[in-house]
Formats: structure tokens, C-alpha cells, sequence
């Protein structure tokens, strides 16, 4: 499973070998200026992502082996959605590990490499290699992410990676120390 968390649209796609099993896109607004109001909008989050996983028939999908969270982007202006996507970002570890499914961390720059070749790629380009090295056409950037995540996942599963480029060799390299 990949999650791109975002608190205006949250990726979710779940994939069971090339296949997308799940695709979810979880939409939220602000719904007030007072700090209980963003804790309540996080919360509504995270419960909306465990809707999502819990939410099927196993026969249809298979049991989520390992959730792959893209990790902060520090670089944000913003020190206030810096917060509150941190607040968001553990409480989704916090029920990942609540329903024993583990995780790991991708740095953007790290998913950016995977998927392009290059750690600075801009959306566009992520958007385009992702059809082009999957053939999955994808328009919304946070659902774009959470594919790739979801890619980085299957990969730290397989047992066969060699046949990948050397680019995508690195990041799992970096990335199996999580496991």
C-alpha cells in the first residue's frame, strides 16, 4: 500500500502485484480556525484511511503486507500545515502499527528517484514516467504518489529486483534498513 498524506487529498492506492486493487483519493477541508478544528480534521483523516484498509473482502484483496508513507517535505513555507502533516503523518503510523501492518518512510526526494531517475522531478514529470514506466495513467499528483509508493513497497517485497534500473537499486538499498 502506498500513502501520499496530504491534509487536502490523501493518495491511497493498494496493489496486488501490477494490479491496483484500491485507489482512493480522501478529500478534506478546513472547517474552522480553532486548533481542536485541525485536530478534527487529521482525525477524520486517519479514520477515513482505516475505513479504507479495513474496508473490503480479504477475498478481494489480499492482506496489506507493508504501508510505504511518503516522509516529510521540510522544505514547506508553512510552519502551520508543516505541524499539522506531521500530526497526520503519526497518527497514520499509530494505526498502521495499531492494526499490525508495518511501515516505512520514503523521503520525496527518494520517490521522485524511483520513479524518474532524478530526486528533483517536478509533478508533471512524475505524472508522465509514471505512464510511461507502468502504463498507469494517473492525473491527480497525491494518487500519482501513492502509486509509486505502492511500487516501492511490492519492490522491497520481491525477492527479484535485479532486473530493475541501478536508479531504483539505490533506493531500495537505502530503504531495507526500515524493514
Amino acid at each position: 500500500m502506498g500513502l501520499d498524506l496530504s491534509l487536502t487529498g490523501t493518495g491511497l492506492i493498494i496493489l496486488d502485484g501490477d494490479t491496483i486493487i484500491k485507489r482512493t483519493l480522501i478529500k478534506s477541508k478546513p472547517t474552522g480556525d480553532l486548533p481542536i478544528n485541525e485536530l478534527h480534521r487529521i482525525r477524520r483523516i486517519v479514520s477515513e484511511i482505516e475505513l479504507e484498509i479495513l474496508n473490503f473482502d480479504e477475498k478481494e484483496i489480499p492482506p496489506i503486507n507493508v504501508a510505504v508513507i511518503e516522509g516529510l517535505a521540510f522544505m514547506v513555507r508553512n510552519a502551520t500545515a508543516l505541524v499539522q502533516l506531521s500530526a497526520l503523518n503519526y497518527m497514520t503510523r499509530a494505526l498502521l502499527e495499531d492494526h499490525k501492518i508495518p511501515f516505512v518512510i520514503v523521503a520525496p526526494t527518494s520517490l521522485k528517484k524511483f520513479i524518474t531517475g532524478s530526486g528533483a522531478s517536478k509533478k508533471d514529470v512524475m505524472l508522465m514516467e509514471t505512464f510511461k514506466r507502468y502504463g498507469v495513467s494517473i492525473l491527480n499528483d497525491n494518487e500519482c504518489d501513492a502509486f509509486g509508493l505502492a511500487k516501492i513497497g511490492e519492490s522491497l517485497l520481491s525477492k527479484s529486483n535485479n532486473k530493475l534500473p541501478e536508479f531504483q537499486q539505490e533506493v531500495l538499498n537505502l530503504l531495507k534498513k526500515q524493514i
